[in-house]
């Protein structure tokens, strides 16, 4: 498993994440789900982190943190260029952010929460196993924007939404308030359970 970890290549990774960001890249991207048109773009790249952390913690193989280490400072890079092209402060995505406004149109597209929420328990995974304390920033700003997205919603809205897709958005965001002690974050992770299912 370690083996196939260091085999993956990070520009391929993170391909999609930097051309949402106008940043040149020069890899071809990945297929299948993380394929440039797929609604998917970008959830490996959040298992992979988690992947890595986890397999650091259980070895000590230091060129694992060196991987997700390089993987958040790009990362950071990234959610610093997406306010250039017009998406909200905090953003980080391989896909446009008007996914989410299908999501809140009740409207059909692929699980753009279950892939943030990928994203955003890989960087807390990175922070939580490896010490990374730049993958908690761009963690809490990525939690500030779902925030700015969240709060725009009356209780209804949220939960007409949550008919569409939600991931499991309130499980990394109640796991990211037990690091920080943030209101904030339980607040929004609480707004994520479907009424309807409980």
């Amino acid at each position: 498993d370690r083996q196939y970890l260091l085999s993956l290549d990070p520009d391929r990774l993170l391909i999609m994440f930097r051309v949402t960001a106008g940043i040149d890249s020069y890899v071809p991207a990945l297929g299948g789900w993380e394929s440039p048109g797929s609604g998917l773009r970008g959830h490996t790249l959040g298992h992979y982190l988690s992947a890595c952390s986890l397999m650091y913690a259980s070895t000590g193989d230091e060129r694992l943190k060196a991987r997700t280490d390089l993987l958040v400072a790009e990362l950071a890079k990234c959610q610093d260029k997406m306010v250039e092209q017009g998406y909200h402060a905090g953003y980080l995505s391989a896909f446009p952010e008007s996914f989410f406004d299908l999501v809140d149109a009740q409207k059909p597209v692929w699980a753009p929460w279950y892939t943030m929420h990928k994203i955003m328990a890989g960087l807390l995974d990175v922070h939580v196993h490896t010490g990374n304390a730049q993958a908690l920033d761009v963690l809490q700003r990525l939690a500030d924007w779902v925030k700015f997205r969240i709060d725009r919603l009356t209780p209804e809205q949220m939960q007409g939404a949550l008919k569409t897709e939600h991931g499991g958005m309130n499980e990394v965001l109640a796991n990211l308030y037990a690091v920080t002690g943030n209101p904030d974050h339980l607040r929004l992770a609480q707004a994520f359970n479907h009424q309807a299912v409980f």
